[in-house]
């Protein structure tokens, strides 16, 4: 349903769609800089294009496809591979040639703004997830392109573009705080876990030990079926309840021999240590884990289990898991192989000091995250109110 005084235009009434192209056959991609970018469906990302792998066309054949390039003041979308990614490009990738898995939409006559917030949102994306679901190779013809319809109020549309925009603004200056304490975060253990900076108040040099004097395996199995949570370990998730992540029951009827996990203990499963399918149990009291998976606890008075579960996440630690499945046939690390690991242990006191710094570090990264996820929701809730008209807008006034 249109919203009253606005207009239902076909994408190909207020813009022309054209298409990128392919290099002829016999050429291929440079990383040398010809002059001459060329974008892939995989430098884009929904709202722009990542810079920092782009390829580029042989100076020889850049003229012979000059035609399909995409210019600063065009809006891209992906039409074979990855479906419905909407985006521009950066000033410095205008007049790059496009891929031909993508489509450009140029010659853009009404605001640019409003019409790439329409194009992302449910408005178009539902007719394309459509097409997702209908085929097994879905592509986006040209002409279907054309014909998706899109809502225009002529009066409001600048004004609904710059409230948006505003979103966008804030959405894009969190994302910015994030990555710098994210990489801040990575600064501060790469010098605080190895000692190469050492707190105010700490010297002398760090034990040298295995592992094995600091771990012990937790080998209990859930024999009398008292327990009935059954949990597993993702690499970006820590421990989640299957049923949130897979589309159907994983688990056993029979959890007799599954193994029972405690809060503050740690579980992995030996053939996933190397993607970092590892993780604390932080989130409930306790639960079970396939008898696939090891389990095991620190000995807290010589290990800080936050500090051990930060070193768990530092380069140093993946470069001995990597280490350890190098020339393996199943790239699987036991228990037994984790004890091996050498390990510098400082005093217990500096280690409850490196983990509170470590631990502020990841309460600003969450905080973060959850004020970037919030105004992503809001700004996806106004933005469906605006498009639809539920929430007018007064021309020279804000939203209301």
């Amino acid at each position: 349903m249109v919203p009253e005084g606005w207009d239902l235009k076909t994408i190909g009434e207020v813009a022309d769609v054209k298409g990128g192209k392919r290099l002829p056959k016999g050429y291929q991609l440079t990383a040398e800089n010809t002059g001459f970018p060329y974008i892939r469906v995989t430098d884009m990302f929904d709202g722009g294009v990542d810079v920092a792998s782009i390829k580029y066309v042989p100076e020889e054949i850049a003229p012979k496809i000059s035609r399909y390039r995409i210019e600063k003041d065009d809006i891209f979308i992906t039409v074979a591979g990855t479906l419905g990614l909407i985006g521009e490009v950066p000033e410095e990738l205008g007049g790059a040639n496009l891929t031909e898995n993508a489509d450009r939409l140029t010659n853009i006559k009404c605001n640019k703004r409003f019409l790439l917030e329409v194009l992302r949102s449910p408005i178009v994306q539902k007719p394309i997830d459509e097409e997702k679901t209908q085929n097994a190779q879905p592509k986006l013809a040209l002409t279907r392109i054309k014909g998706f319809l899109v809502p225009i109020p002529p009066p409001r549309t600048k004004k609904i573009a710059q409230i948006l925009s505003t979103w966008d603004q804030a959405i894009t200056a969190t994302e910015h705080l994030l990555e710098n304490s994210q990489q801040g975060k990575k600064g501060l253990m790469q010098q605080l876990l190895t000692g190469k900076k050492r707190l105010p108040g700490f010297e002398g040099k760090w034990e040298e030990v295995r592992l094995r004097e600091l771990l012990t395996e937790v080998k209990a199995r859930n024999k009398d079926l008292s327990i009935s949570r059954v949990l597993t370990v993702t690499n970006h998730s820590g421990f989640v309840l299957p049923e949130d992540h897979f589309a159907k029951r994983v688990a056993s009827d029979n959890v007799s021999n599954y193994r029972v996990v405690r809060k503050g203990q740690y579980g992995y499963n030996p053939s996933r240590l190397n993607i970092g399918s590892f993780a604390r149990l932080d989130s409930y009291d306790e639960g079970l884990l396939s008898p696939m998976y090891v389990v095991f606890s620190v000995y807290e008075s010589r290990l800080n289990n936050d500090y051990f579960l930060n070193w768990m996440k530092s380069n140093e630690a993946k470069q001995r898991i990597a280490g350890s499945t190098q020339g393996s046939v199943r790239d699987s690390v036991g228990f037994d192989a984790l004890c091996t690991f050498p390990f510098r242990l400082p005093p217990l006191d500096e280690q409850r000091k490196i983990a509170e710094i470590l631990n502020f570090a990841d309460r600003e990264i969450i905080a973060l995250k959850e004020r970037l996820d919030l105004l992503q929701q809001e700004k996806k809730a106004l933005m469906q109110q605006l498009l639809t008209g539920k929430r007018r807008v007064n021309v020279g006034t804000e939203a209301a």
